[in-house]
């Protein structure tokens, strides 16, 4: 009994679930508003119902009808096709009219065509089929007058006008506008797939790098360790303090390793096992002259040691801001990189943005583009205790960075 309870309920949920996704398709969508905006024409538009018309008018009437509601259920797959077949039906139509054949002048289902071209297409396509419909509406409007005679012919003009003018350039417009919030939505979605991708990335260069420093230091002192625990035999004390310290160490590799796979990922991109740092940066300059980009490096102050992890988050600052500028200021800018050693380690890249940007290149793209671009990077300063700020600075752009200097640290040695 209460098996058979469980089964009916399973196949009425299932029923309910298949007439949802029924009600829910496109194919009957198109066909509900199809039928609701051609229906209205037969009998505002058209004389179907009218006692002066005979069988043969209604027949055409009832034809046209038809044949537009057919075309405009598959609008949304062949949009520029169903377009030139409704238009075709709706000159027909006018002309037909004019030939006293039939009395029927649609519009809404060419207003609907016309729509979802608007809507899907590029501006060019979206004002021809614009200017295509006015053809329509103006024999329509053409046709009425005719009609009418004497004082009447100006006020029916005009309120013909009044009614198709408007009806037609709103709907165009609220095409071109759904078709522009849905670019903008698409584009804000690959701007943040794009930060995500680039912070992922820059996660993956900090664990590579971290392994890099932490596993050298390590290295470094299980080596010292054995070295003195080879030494220190007549001492069984110190001797196990030793084997104790190369204990933690090689257990600590192998926690650093196990957790800095799982940070990179079994996709992680590699690079080359050098690691760059300030002694780097005239090199990275010069590259980036050689792109046209006239860019200087000035130093303040006495360098001092840095940790490596700091002078590598450096080093990426001003690369990712050089490379900014080639890519959106382009060749031409003028650009200055200022090192300042004082009780933090203070960094500074500004352009005046009078370069030549690359062809389609919007002043608002590069605003983005960069403080995406340094999300990772803000990311990286903020994980050693660091600031970073990155924003317009006049014409042009700054970015700019304060790192932590050890109050031990010493003179740094002579750059390479």
């Amino acid at each position: 009994m209460a098996q058979g309870q469980a089964q009916a309920q399973v196949q009425g949920r299932a029923r309910r679930q298949g007439a949802a996704r029924w009600l829910r398709s496109v194919w009957l969508q198109d066909t509900a508003l199809a039928v609701a905006a051609v229906i209205p024409e037969l009998f505002y538009f058209g004389t179907l119902i009218a006692p002066w018309a005979d069988w043969q008018q209604r027949m055409w009437m009832l034809l046209l009808a038809l044949a537009e509601v057919l075309a405009l259920v598959v609008r949304r797959r062949r949009p520029l096709a169903v377009f030139a077949t409704v238009w075709v039906i709706a000159v027909t139509s006018d002309l037909l009219s004019w030939a006293n054949t039939v009395d029927y002048t649609p519009c809404f289902g060419l207003l609907i065509a016309l729509y979802t071209v608007a809507a899907q297409y590029r501006r060019p396509v979206a004002l021809g089929v614009l200017v295509a419909s006015l053809i329509p509406m103006g024999m329509a409007i053409a046709e009425t007058i005719g009609d009418y005679e004497g004082p009447l012919t100006t006020p029916v003009l005009v309120a013909n006008i009044a009614f198709y003018a408007p009806v037609t350039l709103v709907v165009w417009g609220f095409a071109r506008w759904s078709l522009a919030t849905r670019t903008e939505a698409e584009r804000h979605r690959q701007e943040v797939a794009e930060a995500r991708l680039r912070v992922t990335q820059e996660r993956v260069r900090i664990a590579r790098e971290l392994h890099d420093i932490v596993a050298n230091a390590v290295a470094v002192i299980v080596m010292r360790a054995e070295t003195a625990r080879a030494t220190a035999l007549e001492d069984p004390a110190c001797s196990e303090a030793f084997a104790h310290i190369e204990d933690l160490g090689r257990s600590t590799m192998a926690e650093l390793r196990h957790m800095l796979r799982l940070l990179r990922g079994s996709d992680a991109a590699t690079e080359d096992g050098y690691s760059h740092g300030l002694g780097d940066l005239e090199q990275l300059l010069a590259d980036v002259r050689k792109a046209g980009v006239r860019i200087a490096l000035e130093i303040r102050g006495t360098p001092l040691r840095v940790d490596d992890s700091v002078g590598q988050t450096a080093y990426r600052l001003v690369q990712e801001a050089a490379t900014n500028i080639t890519k959106h200021a382009g060749p031409g800018t003028r650009a200055v990189v200022r090192i300042t050693w004082d009780r933090a380690l203070l960094i500074e890249v500004v352009d005046d943005g009078a370069g030549r940007p690359p062809d389609g290149e919007r002043e608002e793209g590069r605003e983005l583009s960069t403080g995406h671009g340094l999300l990772g990077l803000r990311e990286r300063v903020a994980l050693y205790g660091g600031l970073l700020s990155a924003a317009p600075y006049g014409p042009g752009f700054r970015v700019a960075a304060a790192l932590p200097v050890s109050t031990a640290a010493g003179p740094a040695p002579v750059p390479r």
